[in-house]
């Protein structure tokens, strides 16, 4: 599957003269994803989008459908995550990415 650019890097890629669709990108690969927390008594799903730093590094979170009372736990946890990064051009690029986690 193709990376996806965001609308605010298919504007500077199309400023700069090139098309988004021909331009050589790589997503970042998850390299570790710790198990994840047992959440007793919520059945679903949990939406992440998290933004990633040039190194792979998850530099900020956002959930929708976390149960409330373990919000903190789940940031924590999606945190530790570790990717190998983006790439733009070959060069490293910071990028958002959107899991969506279950529990049964």
């Amino acid at each position: 599957m193709a990376p996806q650019f965001d609308e605010a890097v298919a504007r500077r890629l199309e400023a700069a003269g090139k098309v988004p669709d021909q331009v050589q990108a790589q997503p970042a690969e998850p390299m570790e994803i710790p198990v994840k927390p047992t959440l007793t008594g919520f059945q679903g799903m949990v939406r992440f989008e998290l933004t990633l730093d040039d190194t792979g590094r998850v530099a900020a979170v956002a959930m929708d459908h976390a149960p409330y009372d373990r919000v903190t736990e789940l940031e924590a946890w999606a945190r530790s995550w570790s990717f190998r990064p983006a790439m733009l051009e070959g060069k490293a690029h910071p990028c958002r990415m959107v899991y969506e986690v279950h529990w049964h």
